[in-house]
């Protein structure tokens, strides 16, 4: 994914480090979530400071506070959801601040990072799709930007941070799960799904997938994280892949020039895993895109984040 130039706001952050030597966290830690801890008390009033000058920001161009960052030793039975509402910040604060791509990529840690403010957080450079989406939307809307650096999994890792930023709609349901990525970057539909002539004989037939125009040898992209399930070839999808993702969804790539990857390989969403070709019943170079729940094909497009990636 391209992204737009990125111009950085000039703001010096205190992230109030501990000294050298703490054992599990580079951060003060959250003991409990209530007024019990005194930490949890200075996060929740610097988090309430924050939300009256984001307010007022709507009247008069005031700079935020200085962020700060704790660290918090999650309980087994602690999710996203229930620590959002504990600590009464959106989700998608604390997922991003995290490294999380999904719900369930948060809810695998066990030490997490809190900070004093809302918004939106995203590695430098971007780590997967979800990321890319982030910098590049609020970066083709304007907006700038703070460069921190922060202590997550016991490295320091570049940061970019937007303040008082939440998920978009497209955002929020790839986050979920309910969307996939692109997996071409040319987005052209040359047959949708459902009823269609086939090119071939003209007879009315059931397309179950959807036909993405690309050049011949173009990369082709895993639609979300997943394993390989099987590839092969086949008649009428030529060489193809098939993956599986989390909750039992399948996507086919279909009409594959080659094929880059081996059953049971794990698979990020956005990593190559073939190329656009013409094999099978194919009358020019396109992917065929098919997504199957319980083994019946659905609409891509229904969950299809209509995009460049």
């Amino acid at each position: 994914m391209k992204t737009a130039s990125l111009t950085v706001a000039s703001l010096v952050i205190l992230l109030a480090p501990l000294a050298a030597g703490a054992a599990s966290s580079a951060y003060p830690e959250l003991r409990v979530l209530s007024k019990d801890d005194a930490l949890y008390l200075q996060q929740q009033s610097a988090l309430d400071g924050f939300r009256q000058v984001a307010e007022s920001r709507h009247k008069v161009d005031e700079p935020f506070p200085p962020l700060a960052l704790f660290a918090y030793g999650k309980k087994r039975t602690e999710d996203l959801f229930s620590l959002n509402a504990r600590l009464g910040m959106r989700y998608d604060t604390l997922a991003t601040l995290n490294g999380a791509a999904a719900k369930a990529d948060f809810d695998a840690r066990s030490l997490i990072l809190v900070p004093s403010q809302d918004g939106i957080f995203v590695t430098n450079p971007p780590r997967g799709w979800l990321e890319e989406l982030m910098l590049s939307t609020r970066l083709a809307d304007g907006k700038k930007p703070q460069s921190i650096v922060i202590n997550r999994d016991g490295k320091r890792q570049p940061v970019w941070y937007f303040p008082d930023e939440s998920f978009t709609g497209i955002e929020r349901k790839y986050f979920l799960g309910m969307l996939l990525r692109l997996p071409v970057d040319v987005v052209r539909i040359s047959s949708a799904f459902g009823w269609r002539n086939d090119p071939f004989t003209g007879k009315r037939e059931f397309h179950e997938g959807l036909d993405l125009a690309a050049p011949d040898g173009s990369a082709v992209r895993a639609a979300r994280d997943g394993d390989v399930l099987k590839t092969g070839n086949d008649a009428t999808l030529g060489s193809y892949i098939v993956l599986v993702h989390v909750g039992g969804l399948q996507t086919v790539y279909g009409h594959l020039s080659s094929i880059r990857v081996i059953i049971k390989q794990k698979i990020g969403a956005g990593e190559i895993i073939g190329a656009v070709g013409h094999t099978g019943y194919a009358t020019g170079s396109h992917l065929h895109f098919e997504v199957l729940e319980k083994g019946t094909a659905m609409d891509p497009v229904q969950l299809l984040a209509m995009r460049k990636g």
